[in-house]
């Protein structure tokens, strides 16, 4: 939060900086070559290649030359407007995203249209979440009222999932601009339709009755800058991409339909058969039908792209369905339940095309639904059905743990490496919750962590509900740490992921009294326990030992995309995704590479492996 002088205001309400002149694009990243996409007064705001933060020393933040960052070195105890950074393009409606990165003990702030705040902070470890801490929605401000009640509103986040300083971390913003009608009143105030914090979704429909304190302008505005406050600490951001809705949206009209009954096969040439009904619709709706199973139907008509690019549509349909523009496939002939979606892309020229939409269905026990969304450049996603033809996906009330108390809870687990991999599943999976809402999971099968999350503990739905799968799933923002054998031998040019030749044979886990697991099993001849504990309601330690260790014996504590050094005994993995931090600082460590990857190893000379995993 800060505050505004009235030099700054009256720049930007004369129009006399260059910014007032322009509008956001469609899904645009801001390129930091340079700073040209801003205007500052303060030489705080610089372009470089890189940062690192020290987790020590309060506001401490380390940059290198180069460019792709954006980075704000404050001394502390200067404020006031001169410090922020302001874009270059007024805004309405707008979607942001971009990773950050606080220095210890930091605090800054996104303001949409110069005016609301969402919080940018070094929340790490703390135990609950107020309007002031990361991803916060900030409060609004009357100096006339007394004491104690000036501040008013302010939106904390549901849960606290800030990651430790230094960290890359990401946020993404969808906003509604306030709306006025055609006299300049305002008829609807400003909403935070969604506010996603590392994966976690924080804020959901935030009406914001004004602005908040420190904004821009006193009152509502329907287009603004965005503002980054610069005057509370040291910060970087990085890979920022805005999508401005500012156009107008697609259309659908000239709907007609045929429909069909019978057994028919999804493959049946239609063009054959006549059509038991035919007919006109304003939008699509399967209740043309007037039987709920054993149909057919088709939609044509004429969808109208308002603007070229990208367009994506999105389909809830029961049984078979397909989805083609201008006689080519956007959906794919494909069956799923009717709780499920498809999603296809296609690039598409201004103006009409030909739409063409088949549904199929001979499941009985299925009920009828059709859904189509469709956004594109410039526009949200938008409903192109009535409203009683869709069904609100994931019906089945979910089944959830909690952590109140140490908990633990054995499942399948299943992940992804990243996007591309095909899932994985772990069969031995044991998910261990604590009050201090850290949780993980560890693989009984190879002595491994295979991730660690802070927020919720566990989603049980997929294990409990109806027969099952076996399975449940993390609730929280996740760091996967990988899932193979944590304990080799050195001297191997790769690393053996599985158990092949270690001899490993799990032996189960006790409790302590506070019912805090140690995991127990043998390998390579040794006797080994694993014992994992939340330290100050920040991170994990773990102390593995070993009894009579082999020779040559090394645990990989990392393994990732990247690894580097950033102090003594302190290593970020995975680009600044989480650190690894050893209890011995003259300990070396080897970081190798294997593979296009990098790998942190060190010696089990001494039977103890003791570290750290902040995230």
């Amino acid at each position: 939060m800060f505050k505004t002088n009235r030099s700054l205001f009256q720049l930007i309400a004369s129009g006399v900086a260059a910014f007032a002149m322009h509008t956001a694009y469609a899904q645009q990243p801001i390129p930091l070559n340079d700073l040209s996409a801003f205007t500052t007064k303060s030489s705080d705001w610089k372009i470089v290649g890189n940062a690192s933060a020290d987790l020590t020393k309060e506001n401490a933040l380390v940059t290198s030359p180069g460019k792709g960052v954006l980075a704000c070195l404050h001394e502390k105890g200067k404020y006031g407007s001169d410090y922020e950074l302001i874009s270059n393009f007024k805004h309405g409606d707008l979607d942001i995203e971009l990773d950050f990165m606080m220095s210890k003990g930091s605090n800054s702030g996104i303001y949409l249209q110069g005016n609301y705040e969402v919080q940018l902070f070094d929340s790490w470890g703390k135990k609950g979440a107020k309007y002031n801490d990361a991803g916060g929605i900030y409060e609004r401000w009357n100096d006339s009222k007394p004491e104690g009640e000036k501040g008013y509103e302010g939106y904390a986040p549901r849960f606290n999932v800030a990651k430790a300083p230094g960290l890359w971390q990401h946020i993404k913003i969808s906003y509604q601009a306030p709306r006025f009608d055609a006299n300049g009143k305002k008829i609807a105030n400003a909403v935070f339709l969604s506010v996603v914090l590392n994966g976690v979704t924080i804020h959901e429909n935030v009406e914001v009755s004004g602005p908040t304190r420190g904004s821009l302008t006193a009152e509502d505005v329907p287009m603004g800058p965005i503002r980054i406050q610069g005057d509370h600490g040291s910060l970087a951001i990085r890979n920022i991409v805005v999508n401005n809705f500012d156009k107008k949206p697609a259309t659908l009209s000239d709907l007609t339909y045929k429909t069909y009954y019978g057994g028919l096969a999804e493959t049946e040439d239609l063009s054959k058969l006549t059509p038991a009904e035919t007919g006109k619709s304003e939008s699509l709706n399967w209740e043309i039908l007037k039987e709920n199973n054993n149909y057919s139907f088709v939609y044509n008509g004429r969808f109208n792209a308002a603007s070229e690019g990208e367009y994506t549509f999105r389909l809830q349909a029961s049984g078979n369905a397909y989805l083609k523009i201008d006689g080519k496939d956007v959906i794919k002939p494909e069956w799923k339940s009717n709780n499920e979606f498809r999603v296809g892309k296609v690039n598409l020229t201004a103006g009409d095309h030909k739409f063409e939409f088949f549904n199929n269905k001979k499941d009985g026990w299925m009920r009828p639904v059709l859904g189509l969304w469709i956004s594109g450049p410039g526009f949200r996603e938008i409903a192109f059905h009535s409203k009683s033809s869709a069904m609100g996906g994931g019906s089945n009330d979910p089944i959830l743990i909690a952590a109140a108390t140490n908990t633990i809870t054995r499942s399948f687990m299943d992940f992804r490496k990243d996007e591309k991999a095909k899932r994985t599943r772990v069969v031995h999976a044991v998910s261990v919750g604590s009050p201090a809402s850290l949780h993980y999971t560890y693989d009984l099968d190879k002595g491994a962590i295979l991730q660690v999350w802070r927020g919720e503990f566990l989603d049980a739905t997929p294990m409990w509900h109806d027969r099952g799968d076996g399975s449940s799933r993390p609730r929280g923002s996740v760091t996967l740490l990988g899932d193979d054998m944590f304990l080799g031998k050195s001297g191997k040019s790769k690393w053996e992921a599985d158990t092949t030749g270690s001899g490993y044979r799990p032996k189960g886990y006790v409790l302590d009294d506070s019912d805090v697991p140690t995991f127990q099993y043998q390998a390579y001849g040794s006797n080994i326990t694993d014992y994992i504990s939340v330290v100050n309601n920040q991170y994990f330690e773990r102390i593995l030992k070993v009894n009579n260790p082999a020779k040559d014996l090394v645990a990989r504590l990392a393994d990732g995309a990247s690894i580097e050094k950033i102090s003594e005994g302190l290593y970020a993995v995975n680009d600044k995704s989480y650190y690894i931090q050893l209890a011995d600082k003259k300990l070396k460590p080897e970081i190798r590479g294997a593979a296009g990857q990098q790998e942190l190893i060190v010696p089990v000379t001494n039977g103890e492996v003791k570290y750290s995993i902040l995230f």
